[in-house]
């Protein structure tokens, strides 16, 4: 697990470097939203998207953007664990010359959680010690699809909203793996002008 870990980082570093590279500064934007496998499941995630690449289509007007967006989701099972999700996402975003948004992307996400309630572990024979931020973590290939619509393409107003769908698989689950889904709805506000 240190590895991936290492890996995650890694991959952190790689879009500053290449935004660095880049002649022109590229928009980018904070994404906030919910984030739940069921509204019992609920939780929270915030992104901070990176455009990689960026063109427009000339016969529909449609843009289309290669994003990176580091993000990090929690979210509360009740009476069973709390997750933490920290996902280095791939996107492709494809935005329509009326505003509205598809897109899809992979993120080799690492997932973590910490155990509602109290754990012991023996501690000798006869006794047994408190475990403190008792947990687990796994990693969680994650493939997403996504719709929305960009209020500042006809209304001027600088905000986005979205809804996404996530895939992932958890690996891993006991002895096996588990295929997870979760929703994500919220909002995207461009830090800088595009």
């Amino acid at each position: 697990m240190k590895n991936l870990i290492q890996l995650l980082l890694s991959l952190a570093l790689v879009p500053p470097l290449l935004m660095a590279c880049m002649p022109e500064a590229q928009a980018q934007a904070l994404r906030v939203g919910y984030y739940g496998e069921t509204i019992t499941h609920y939780g929270l995630k915030v992104a901070y998207e990176l455009p990689l690449h960026s063109y427009i289509k000339e016969k529909n007007q449609a843009r289309k953007t290669f994003l990176f967006a580091p993000g990090l989701a929690v979210y509360r099972h009740p009476h069973n664990h709390i997750g933490l999700v920290v996902s280095p996402e791939l996107t492709y975003r494809r935005t329509s010359r009326r505003g509205r948004i598809f897109e899809l992307g992979l993120a080799p996400s690492y997932f973590h959680y910490f155990l509602e309630g109290t754990t012991y572990t023996p501690d000798g024979p006869d006794d047994f010690k408190q475990v403190r931020w008792a947990g687990g973590n796994a990693f969680m290939p994650t493939a997403f699809v996504g719709i929305g619509k960009d209020l500042s393409v006809r209304k001027n107003i600088p905000l986005a909203w979205y809804t996404r769908l996530n895939v992932m698989q958890q690996r891993p689950y006991n002895t096996s793996t588990l295929m997870r889904f979760s929703l994500e709805a919220g909002v995207t506000i461009p830090l800088q002008k595009q």
